[in-house]
């Protein structure tokens, strides 16, 4: 199948999504931002620890499905006496339930500006106990 790519995200945050099968994150890094922005709810979106340019065919990851996406955006003011400074930055958070496991067969986009594409195989593990 083919999904974007949510990268770099922590072991802890995958292991969550993995234990409860549902999870809210927050995005700010502007590969996975931009990646967000083309996903709607029911996308399947491929996440894994691997930073966009280390993901190679074999590379494994989990499959989420999207609940929810909503961009936020947040104003961060400081003052001084000489001074007034405001910035603002926006994330996107989005809700996220787990599939499965996945590996990845193909990257099909992975450039600058643009959301990582790949072609993910899903991986079904069973226990023989």
């Amino acid at each position: 199948m083919e999904c974007v790519a949510l990268t770099g995200i922590s072991r802890p945050v995958i292991r969550e999504l993995l234990t409860n099968g549902i999870r809210t994150l927050e995005i700010r890094s502007p590969g996975n931002f931009l990646a967000l922005l083309h996903a709607n709810p029911g996308d399947v979106i491929f996440l894994t620890e691997a930073s966009g340019p280390d993901i190679v065919a074999g590379t494994g990851g989990m499959l989420t499905r999207v609940r929810e996406i909503q961009v936020v955006t947040h104003k961060v003011v400081q003052a001084g006496a000489d001074f007034y400074e405001e910035r603002e930055s926006q994330a996107a958070r989005v809700q996220l339930a787990m599939v499965g496991h996945g590996r990845v067969r193909r990257v099909k986009i992975l450039k600058i500006g643009s959301p990582t594409v790949l072609e993910v195989d899903s991986v079904c593990y069973y226990d023989a106990g």
